[in-house]
């Protein structure tokens, strides 16, 4: 999955050369347009310039490769398209709740969340950078987000920003711990199986909760008699002893 997506960066970034600006307007993610639910993915697979481009690839190489593995390819491009979509969505939320706009390109934002998620899953693993381009400091990738983190949040509420989408990169970043830390993870997300898996969850709540309500009832007849019950705690009642879980 991970060639297959520098792949098509890559192709989509020759057809921008041809196209130009024909392609960026309809493709990327103009905050004026929330509702244009498209640009949330497409705007993933355009950049603003070659090194725009190949920071963003290298980024997908470096840490995307070990997390495909981990992952296994599906679950790996879930995963990359729920933090894109999600920093996506957090730049429109802001822009919207603040009444500004944006225009918004690349695949920075599903980086980001990589990059979380490869400071949790290997947050033990030294990495190497480059300060300056030319200072090598080494750190482990748990320390490594943390640091690009408070980076982001400092430029992204900074006055004057220098046209990143900082909060893009955030977005990506907080996405993923959403991805990661809740049960999002570990939904089905094949065609229908969201919603199957949704409802599963739901359905194993409700039962748990009703299992919990059965025993209070039942512990309040032998305590106090079954006068005591409400007409809606009888109902209830009722109808658990008519469920085949209770047969």
């Amino acid at each position: 999955m991970v060639k297959i997506l520098i792949l098509v960066n890559g192709g989509v970034f020759l057809a921008q050369i041809v196209a130009g600006r024909s392609l960026l307007l309809p493709f990327g993610l103009d905050t004026s347009h929330p509702f244009q639910i498209w640009r949330y993915v497409t705007y993933m697979f355009l950049h603003g310039g070659p090194f725009h481009l190949l920071f963003n690839m290298f980024a997908l190489w470096i840490f995307g490769s070990d997390l495909e593995d981990y992952f296994g390819g599906r679950k790996f491009l879930q995963y990359y398209f729920f933090t894109g979509i999600g920093a996506g969505l957090t730049v429109a939320t802001l822009d919207l709740l603040t009444g500004q706009r944006s225009f918004v390109i690349g695949a920075s934002g599903a980086v980001f969340g990589l990059l979380l998620a490869f400071g949790i899953i290997y947050a033990e693993r030294t990495i190497t950078m480059l300060l300056f381009f030319f200072l090598p400091v080494t750190m482990k990738a748990k320390h490594f987000v943390i640091l690009f983190g408070a980076v982001e949040f400092f430029f992204g509420v900074s006055p004057g920003s220098s046209g990143i989408a900082h909060f893009a990169h955030l977005g990506g970043m907080v996405f993923g711990l959403i991805y990661l830390k809740t049960p999002v993870g570990t939904l089905s997300w094949k065609g229908p199986g969201v919603l199957k898996s949704l409802q599963r969850r739901i359905k194993a709540g409700r039962s748990a909760h009703d299992d919990r309500r059965m025993d209070d009832l039942l512990r309040k007849v032998n305590d106090q008699g079954i006068q005591s019950l409400t007409e809606e705690e009888k109902q209830f009642l009722h109808r658990m002893s008519r469920s085949k879980r209770w047969q």
